[in-house]
């Protein structure tokens, strides 16, 4: 049998899970491919916790180098060591400071009605398009302070630079007018800083070290796909799990407060990074009696260890008051994503605002809404009937 590539196959919906429980049965570290290269992948749960905290065999940064920092420029995602545990100190608490707490408990709800008003309510509309696709890029020009006459275009530029492999001179076109952009708006908040997230960048502080004007544009830059596009699959995902299941949708608009276990079983049952890539040791290694050639690609397959019968039991199944805290969707280890807080808001309030303005939504094609890909993992459309 063919080896399932996880970089090429479009493994819609139950293909990939499928596959995922496959592996996962087969072997600790399975034999796979990763644009039509060599890869391991690993789908158990312990095994996965295990090398998530490895990062001797299994070194984040390697990974990231090669495929965001061309495009991103260098920040603690793609750093190790001492270097890594400062840049983390100086560029994390933006996201823990009083702009984002503010934001988490009124502005999200605001921005989040704004897009719904802007929804046909009177026949067919895709969600995608129109709300999941939408919300976390305006949260983070929200966030940053961004002036609002130019989001569009602001999105432009990240869904441009995202698109790095797919067209370089793109990419590195939107990364210049991005620089461009920020250029005066971070030379105006170290002159007059405002509550927004930029400021506490500038503000920040580490044993007499602050950010550097390009450490800053990188570490917005680095928003993009680790607050913008993972959020945005997880939101289509959330929202493909409540409407495939019949009668879920009501069920939460009569029972609002059960909207936080729901998020919490569609980050477990469908994460929007299905399979993350890593690269092994420079070094050839051995893992689980597997011996690993030097930087060979090693595929960890989150989804899968998120359905491990042996962690959760009837793992397939969408239940929003399963208890979900041995999910692996953020990571665990020292580089666990550092957002996930933030995430989680984003995704309750959206679905919270969306099913209190439309608590009747039908899925049209539920075939068609099925989550794609791994890395971002999420449905290309969500076409749903507004109104009974």
């Amino acid at each position: 049998m063919a080896l399932v590539d996880f970089a090429l196959d479009p493994l819609p919906g139950p293909v990939l899970h499928r596959a995922l429980a496959e592996l996962r049965i087969q072997a600790p570290v399975a034999p796979a491919k990763f644009f039509g290269e060599p890869a391991w992948l690993i789908a158990r749960h312990d095994v996965l916790a295990e090398a998530f905290r490895d990062a001797e065999r299994f070194p984040p940064p390697a990974m990231y180098r090669m495929s965001l920092e061309p495009v991103i420029g260098r920040s603690f995602i793609s750093m190790d060591g001492p270097e890594h545990h400062r840049y983390r100190q100086l560029a994390t608490p933006a996201f823990r400071s009083r702009a984002v707490e503010r934001y988490e408990h009124s502005d999200l709800a605001a921005l989040a009605h704004e897009l719904v008003d802007a929804i046909d309510d009177t026949g067919e509309v895709d969600l995608v398009t129109t709300y999941s696709e939408r919300l976390p890029y305006l949260v983070i020009t929200r966030l940053l302070g961004m002036p609002r006459d130019r989001e569009d275009e602001f999105h432009q530029w990240a869904i441009g630079l995202l698109r790095f492999a797919q067209d370089p001179a793109n990419a590195r076109r939107c990364v210049e007018e991005v620089t461009r952009y920020l250029a005066p708006v971070v030379e105006a908040r170290r002159r007059e800083p405002r509550e927004d997230v930029i400021s506490e960048l500038v503000r920040a502080e580490v044993d007499g070290r602050h950010l550097t004007d390009d450490e800053i544009y990188a570490h917005v830059r680095l928003l993009f796909p680790t607050g913008g596009e993972t959020t945005h699959g997880a939101l289509g995902n959330l929202l493909y799990a409540l409407l495939r299941h019949e009668g879920l949708w009501e069920e939460l608009a009569g029972t609002p407060a059960a909207i936080r276990g729901a998020v919490e079983e569609a980050l477990r049952w469908e994460t929007s990074v299905a399979v993350l890539p890593r690269m092994a040791a420079p070094t050839p290694i051995t893992f689980h009696e597997v011996e690993m050639p030097a930087n060979s690609w090693v595929l960890f397959g989150i989804a899968g260890a998120n359905r491990d019968p042996a962690v959760f039991p009837d793992p397939d199944r969408f239940d929003p008051a399963r208890a979900c805290e041995d999910q692996l969707t953020f990571g665990p280890g020292h580089k666990s994503c550092p957002g996930m807080h933030l995430a989680r808001k984003n995704l309750e309030i959206a679905v919270a605002v969306l099913i209190e303005r439309f608590p009747k939504l039908h899925l049209i094609d539920p075939d068609e809404a099925e989550p794609r890909g791994v890395a971002p993992r999420g449905p290309v459309a969500l076409r749903v009937r507004v109104g009974s």
